[in-house]
């Protein structure tokens, strides 16, 4: 038993203890099975929400009306969930009703697919009623019992199929692909931040180019915001290297370059981004297919846009300049306008007169020649300087 569900034991130890069933269930143990990392448990139990508050000194309401208590044990938080079943999805995606019972089968039985329908009890014993091991073994997704069921419940699923098909390098198994294909529609319905959240994790998948081609034959396209009628986007990706992608804003650089939307910030905020992130990806997509950087272009970009465009450019071409240019930066005189010793503030002292964009076109002016070494970074030489550039333009 892996050392993340030992320290869990006492946990279940204690529910067990006060006469209820608990197990380990969902994707920690799948992912035990299938020998890869954890990084988090999920605990169901056959105690209600009460009983379950009952028997722990130190609990939190995190999703009470779903069954989900947080609770504290030897200083590790861990949300336990009660076994439940589920009501009629009307809205596709979230249940009308939740009614808590005692049967863990009957909990595994509402969930998506098999491999994610396993239960782990103390004993390290799996309880698996719909041969999600089997499966796994032949490397297959089966939604649990009636595919189409599974999908009208919660239409994301289909979407999370596809996630897996890139995280795992497994296959949909026919009748769950089929009826994928029949509900695609239903994708209309989930909120983009929650394709927003299985989309990236497709795309950060070792299997990505295993999943990009389902996408397409799923008509999956006219739910991904800016992908409609994008199947050379697709294509473009399926060949790039995504193997090479570490961060968020490399990947949807990566995909904005494949995609070469008209309006670079409203495809971003269709997808419900940062705006941290959409300044920075638009930044660097207006310069992606730049090869030559003079020192000051360096310096007036940054280096973490010239990085961002160089990690893309190896995605794209697999080739980088990006060592060279980072010595280059790191050779510059100063690599950020905090570190030139003269403010707007001082330029207008000097020169009496207010600010605008006058101020704006001689900061960068001054930027530019301390950069290429036409003066030096002191207040008495760009003094100087100031007044010269003043006298030519009256």
């Amino acid at each position: 038993m892996k050392e993340i569900f030992k320290k869990a034991v006492p946990v279940l130890a204690k529910l067990e203890q006060a006469g209820f069933e608990a197990y380990f269930v969902g994707g920690s143990v799948r992912d035990t099975l299938l020998e890869r990392d954890v990084a988090d448990i999920d605990i169901a139990t056959s105690a209600f929400p009460e009983e379950v508050k009952q028997v722990f000194m130190r609990t939190f309401d995190t999703g009470i009306e779903h069954g989900t208590v947080s609770v504290l044990e030897a200083g590790e938080i861990y949300e336990i969930t009660t076994f439940r079943t589920e009501g009629t999805y009307a809205d596709f995606r979230r249940p009308d009703e939740v009614v808590f019972i005692r049967s863990l089968e009957k909990d595994l039985e509402r969930r998506d697919f098999t491999m994610n329908a396993i239960a782990m009890g103390l004993d390290g014993r799996f309880i698996d009623p719909f041969d999600g091991q089997k499966d796994m073994m032949n490397k297959q997704i089966r939604a649990v019992g009636e595919p189409w069921e599974r999908f009208h419940e919660d239409a994301l699923r289909m979407m999370r199929g596809v996630r897996f098909v890139s995280q795992l390098g497994f296959s949909l198994e026919r009748r769950t692909y089929e009826a994928m294909q029949q509900n695609i529609t239903l994708l209309k319905n989930i909120a983009i931040e929650r394709i927003t959240v299985e989309f990236v994790k497709l795309m950060r998948g070792e299997a990505v180019k295993v999943a990009l081609p389902l996408i397409i034959e799923l008509d999956m396209l006219p739910y991904l915001p800016g992908f409609a009628n994008q199947g050379e986007a697709i294509h473009s990706l399926s060949v790039w290297n995504l193997a090479a992608i570490c961060d968020d804003e490399t990947m949807w650089l990566t995909v904005t370059l494949a995609v070469k939307p008209d309006n670079v910030i409203s495809f971003l905020r269709a997808w419900k981004l940062p705006t941290k992130l959409i300044r920075a990806v638009a930044k660097a997509y207006d310069l992606a297919d730049k090869q030559e950087w003079s020192d000051y272009e360096l310096f007036a970009t940054g280096m973490h846009t010239v990085e961002l465009i160089e990690k893309a450019r190896f995605i794209r071409a697999g080739e980088t300049d990006w060592i060279a240019l980072k010595l280059r930066f790191e050779s510059l005189p100063v690599q950020s306008r905090r570190e030139i010793n003269v403010s707007g503030d001082d330029v207008m002292k000097w020169t009496g007169k207010k600010g605008g964009p006058w101020l704006k076109e001689l900061l960068a002016k001054l930027d530019q020649a301390v950069i290429e070494l036409k003066v030096k970074n002191t207040q008495a030489d760009i003094k100087g300087w100031v007044e010269h550039v003043i006298d030519e333009s009256t």
